[in-house]
């Protein structure tokens, strides 16, 4: 069996950072991974015997956004170099080296050369999304046609999206994100109750949105749905991972402003979204933005809640309209709240 590094540059639990967890947990003992800073991540991992490397490339580096300008990339290239220099020293003692993200490919890029390992791309994105700047995008595919021995992509939206920024077409593979879904949760009348005795919520349908605190996840869109759908409360799950404390502070101020607050929970970042998953009513996908893959929506669908989902991306290829779920416009609090 193939010994692997998978390396990522956060080590925050977003969806590229979960599945990571989800692949070492259930991968053999030769798959590892290395983060470029500390995070919740690395104490998750370590408690499930798969402690990871910790090799911190510094602020310049991860300053670096999906929109940066090439300024901002200048001054994260030494701090890349160095952490390559880094990893470069652990990739030999693997096979296989795996970057999990944008950052971390272009650090991985190098320390493949240099310690003579191959070099996959997961990518988890539709680079295609105008968030990305034109010089990350560039950037991106040109270092995986030159450096990538293949990309493996969740979803054919991604893999579309990779081969229309200019990827090669011939190193794009497939492969859906798993799950482990032997003990997750079903809805049941008492995992309803356990929710609303846990965030104070009454009777009336509780509406729930799961996912990182960022504008193009959509928790505004939701907020407007609900000033239509005065039946309904909501519970809004998710922190601000990367810098968004303002996001999730504008969020908090607009369901004020619209008269909803008093029917909606913001809960944060939470370890049991199975569980809370499993005790709502109804669960809303509202992205703004095509998604790469939509885990959110099967975590939905594993617990037997009802889903409404925004189209665009990958969320077509899971739900069928009308009979496994319903789709909307992104953007469309008026039919987010039809539906």
């Amino acid at each position: 069996m193939s010994r692997v590094l998978f390396v990522s540059h956060s080590a925050q639990p977003g969806g590229a950072e979960l599945f990571l967890i989800d692949a070492l947990r259930g991968g053999p003992a030769g798959w590892r991974a290395a983060f470029l800073s500390d995070g919740p991540v690395v104490a998750t991992l370590a408690r499930a015997g798969r402690a990871p490397l910790v090799l911190p490339a510094g602020p310049a580096l991860l300053a670096i956004k999906r929109g940066s300008g090439p300024l901002s990339i200048l001054r994260g290239a030494a701090a890349a170099m160095r952490a390559g220099k880094a990893l470069a020293v652990h990739a030999r003692d693997h096979d296989i080296l795996c970057a999990n993200s944008q950052k971390s490919l272009f650090i991985a890029a190098g320390a493949a050369v240099a310690a003579r390992r191959p070099l996959i791309w997961i990518l988890h994105d539709i680079l295609t999304d105008p968030a990305f700047s034109n010089i990350n995008r560039r950037a991106a595919v040109a270092v995986a046609n030159r450096a990538a021995a293949a990309v493996v992509v969740n979803s054919h939206a991604s893999g579309e999206a990779f081969v229309a920024a200019g990827g090669r077409a011939s190193l794009v593979h497939i492969i859906h994100n798993g799950f482990d879904v032997a003990h997750w949760p079903r809805a049941s009348e008492a995992a309803g109750a356990n929710l609303r005795a846990t965030f104070a919520l009454d009777a009336r349908p509780v509406v729930g949105l799961f996912g990182r605190m960022t504008p193009w996840k959509g928790q505004h869109v939701l907020i407007d749905a609900l000033v239509q759908a005065p039946g309904v409360q909501a519970l809004i799950v998710g922190g601000a991972l990367f810098g968004e404390e303002d996001w999730a502070t504008h969020l908090q101020r607009h369901a004020q402003g619209c008269g909803v607050a008093d029917r909606m929970h913001f809960a944060g970042f939470r370890d049991d979204v199975p569980t809370l998953m499993a005790g709502c009513d109804i669960i809303a996908h509202a992205s703004t933005s095509p998604e790469p893959f939509g885990r959110v929506v099967i975590e939905a669908m594993l617990t037997g809640r009802p889903v409404i989902a925004t189209q665009g991306g990958a969320i077509a290829s899971l739900i069928d309209h009308e009979r496994t779920g319903l789709l909307v416009p992104p953007a469309d609090p008026t039919a987010l709240a039809a539906a």
